[in-house]
């Protein structure tokens, strides 16, 4: 068996770091998950906290390809996968930053009794959430083992995120005709489903980016 590359050595250890970084975002969606279900604010705090961390995660990992970049000067597939890392940091920050914003909101609910929507709406939410972990979990392994079947499996699974987030808002709206006034806990909902819906898309930009990368054309989910 040939012995690896440098730049591949080099690319192993991109998709190592970001092994940890998805690992870490799936970890703070699966809290999401438990926290939202059960209104845990502490739960919602760790979360919070947790985002920092995801944020130096990202910032490592662009300083890491940013420097192979300028030691190794790739070229052509080489450097589109190096810049592919690149694009992945900043997605998955991101993404990890919803479910930061969504723990923000499980706490206001929690502190503010706004059960009304929450209570109609909760199984929905979760099941929006458990679908962003299937995805983040999906596309990583796609992109490990460059398996495009896979990516393109994660991708379609946005479609399922897209429908709940229609059901949730067209109930939530129908909560602000009927309830006189009380908005408050109903507008966190609004957002924490927005939030969810944008993670989704942010997921199906990992897979059109390591689609890209691999195949060096673009896909368009």
């Amino acid at each position: 068996m040939p012995k690896a590359s440098k730049m591949d050595q080099n690319y192993e250890k991109l998709l190592e770091l970001t092994d940890v970084l998805s690992s870490h975002t799936i970890g703070a969606y699966k809290q999401t998950i438990e926290a939202l279900k059960t209104l845990n604010a502490q739960s919602a705090l760790q979360i919070i906290k947790g985002d920092d961390e995801i944020d130096a995660l990202e910032e490592d990992l662009i300083e890491e390809a940013t420097v192979m970049i300028v030691r190794s000067q790739p070229v052509a597939s080489d450097l589109r996968k190096i810049l592919m890392i690149i694009r992945l940091a900043n997605e998955y920050e991101r993404i990890a930053d919803y479910a930061e914003k969504i723990a923000e909101y499980i706490i206001l609910i929690k502190e503010n009794d706004s059960l009304e929507h929450y209570e109609k709406n909760v199984d929905k939410l979760t099941a929006m959430l458990e679908v962003v972990v299937s995805m983040l979990e999906l596309v990583f392994v796609g992109l490990k083992e460059e398996d495009k079947a896979k990516i393109k499996q994660a991708a379609k699974l946005d479609d399922k995120i897209d429908d709940l987030f229609e059901e949730v808002m067209a109930s939530l709206i129908q909560h602000i005709r009927v309830v006189d006034g009380k908005i408050f806990g109903t507008a966190h909902a609004i957002l924490i489903n927005k939030y969810i819906e944008r993670a989704g898309d942010h997921i199906t930009n990992i897979a059109e980016e390591v689609l890209f990368a691999l195949k060096g054309q673009r896909y368009n989910f």
